[in-house]
């Protein structure tokens, strides 16, 4: 068994297929099933069901699999470790990130931080907190930055960033007071977020702590996106609860404005989000570092 199999055993594995596999290695097809073949062999064991043209990783293989990232990442890492100056950080950073951080907070820290480390680039992977959790979980993602917690789930590690405050906002024609009651929320047109949406999440938590069913909002509409949700209440169609820091301009320039509710006040932490059985390479661990330092 080397190396070289294993890396085209985890490709074989994540794709579900032999043939996204070798496009994946730049290996032909054949190549890739005969490594495949050979570790089953040496193992002597069945990796993967071949139904027709799809196949099917065994319960042998999923306990292969995170074994085998562990051994080829930590022999990926061997030259960082025999690197003599270990202030070199360079490679690429695979990110993902919740709509808000990976929108308002990421490129101001990716710019410091390139500054820094000028030999560093960023792959950023935009989604909401439910889908980058899962990204994480399947070992798609080694960090991920989300705005809500997924309890009860051992394999995942939070390490807190930054706290974010969540306001009522509305556009600046709509014909409401600087401060309404709990109560009204139920008689005013909503424009809300996605299911899985770290920022839905919060709200929803928040008003059932205070006593509000959120199923008593009157939603007209729901977006898979913050500007989509900004753009509806600059259109009138209704009201929100956005994160300050994706309408700190429109409230600047007067466009969309904030509204208070009496007894309610949300705010909710950014969590950098890991695997618990996976370590981060070298330069993703330094970044983490350096963001919990900016945000904290």
């Amino acid at each position: 068994m080397d190396v070289h199999q294993l890396r085209v055993f985890m490709a074989v594995y994540k794709n579900r297929s032999f043939s996204r596999a070798a496009e994946e290695l730049g290996l032909s097809q054949p190549t890739v099933s005969e490594h495949i073949m050979s570790l089953e062999e040496e193992l002597g064991k069945r990796l993967f069901d071949r139904l027709g043209r799809s196949i099917i990783p065994t319960s042998e293989a999923d306990i292969l699999f995170p074994k085998a990232e562990e051994v080829v990442e930590e022999i990926e890492r061997i030259p960082s470790y025999l690197e003599t100056d270990r202030s070199r950080i360079s490679g690429t950073i695979e990110i993902g990130a919740s709509t808000i951080p990976g929108t308002y907070l990421m490129p101001p820290l990716i710019k410091t931080f390139v500054g820094k480390y000028p030999d560093v680039s960023f792959r950023v992977i935009i989604g909401d907190s439910s889908e980058i959790t899962d990204m994480v979980l399947r070992h798609d993602l080694t960090c991920g930055i989300v705005g809500s917690k997924r309890n009860g789930d051992d394999r995942l590690s939070y390490r807190p960033f930054r706290e974010d405050e969540i306001i009522l906002v509305a556009g600046s024609e709509q014909s409401l007071g600087k401060e309404i009651r709990l109560d009204e929320l139920t008689n005013i047109p909503f424009v809300i977020r996605e299911e899985g949406s770290g920022t839905r999440k919060a709200i929803e938590d928040a008003l059932q702590k205070v006593g509000f069913e959120p199923g008593n909002l009157r939603v007209v509409a729901m977006f898979g996106s913050t500007d989509a949700v900004k753009e509806s209440l600059l259109q009138g169609l209704g009201i929100s609860f956005l994160s300050r820091l994706s309408v700190k301009e429109e409230l600047r320039r007067g466009s969309l404005r904030e509204i208070r509710v009496k007894g309610l006040k949300i705010r909710r932490r950014f969590y950098f989000l890991t695997h618990s059985r996976r370590t981060l390479p070298v330069q993703t661990e330094r970044f983490m570092r350096f963001a919990v330092g900016k945000g904290g």
